[in-house]
């Protein structure tokens, strides 16, 4: 059987990746991990004057978050894949990933709305110059879990 020279090149390519000490197949390879976290109701959370690391992201949305009254273990979970532009602001529309609506149909609105208003608060983040060229268009997965006591 014949085969053509664009063929035989990828065989030899092949080849000598394999036989390099060290080197991985680029499909092997891991892709970096999307920054997430989970974010649960905190009195003792400040505000996030400036954000130059990857986790105050998730520090500076959880000084912001306050769930409403009573939601406590109602077993309400709602988890956003967002992205943000270098200056901190939201891009596009969050997705949601996953909604646990809980065991109190009355409290659902409330919960998703006091989400809802913690981005509205704190966005634009106070990002570094570098830390927002570093998250401009990365997606951000946020876990909003609220587990205090009823």
């Amino acid at each position: 059987m014949r085969s053509g020279p664009l063929i035989r090149a990828w065989r030899v390519s092949a080849a000598l990746l394999l036989t390099m000490p060290g080197a991985v197949p680029l499909a092997a390879q891991e892709r970096p991990e999307t920054p997430s976290g989970v974010v649960r109701p905190r009195a003792d959370s400040t505000r996030v004057e400036r954000v130059n690391r990857l986790s105050e992201v998730f520090d500076a949305i959880q000084a912001c978050w306050r769930p409403p009254s009573g939601s406590g273990f109602s077993g309400q979970e709602i988890t956003l894949q967002i992205s943000f532009k270098r200056s901190g602001e939201v891009l596009g529309q969050p997705k949601i990933r996953y909604y646990n609506p809980g065991t109190q149909p009355e409290l659902r609105e409330a919960f998703t709305r006091s989400v809802r208003q913690a981005f509205e608060q704190c966005t634009p983040l106070p990002v570094t110059e570098s830390l927002g060229a570093a998250i401009a268009g990365r997606p951000f997965i946020f876990r909003f879990v609220d587990t205090r006591p009823m």
